[in-house]
Formats: structure tokens, sequence, C-alpha cells
């Protein structure tokens, strides 16, 4: 994959660390730390859908998340 800007002019590929967002969330809000793991992961489909479907769905070729 190139990186294109305007003219759609090549600049150079991109690194596969960058191919990828990941990470943890933790709460300490007594309300969402006791959500069922059902609950968690309507939450985190709705964010993948919004990823998917949102201003910025141009900027990503697929989106998923697990929860754990």
């Amino acid at each position: 994959m190139m990186c294109k800007i305007e003219g759609n002019m090549n600049i150079a590929p991109i690194d596969a660390k960058h191919m990828a967002i990941s990470g943890s969330l933790t709460t300490t809000n007594i309300i969402m730390a006791n959500w069922s793991r059902q609950m968690w992961e309507s939450i985190v489909n709705r964010a993948v859908r919004m990823l998917a479907l949102g201003p910025f769905a141009s900027h990503f070729f697929s989106a998923f998340a697990t929860v754990s």
C-alpha cells in the first residue's frame, strides 16, 4: 500500500505497524464496571459500525474489535 496525496503522487509505503490500531480500556466507573460482556460487545460493535459508516469510513480498509 502506498500513501497518496493530491495529484495521486506516491510518497512511500505505509509500514505495517501503522496499519492497525489496538489498545485496551479500563474503567473505574462503578456502573460501567458492572456491565455484562454482552453490553460491552454491543458498545464495541457500535464503535466498529461508526468507523465503517461514519465520517472517517473512507480512511479504514476494515475494522473489527473483540471483547476479552
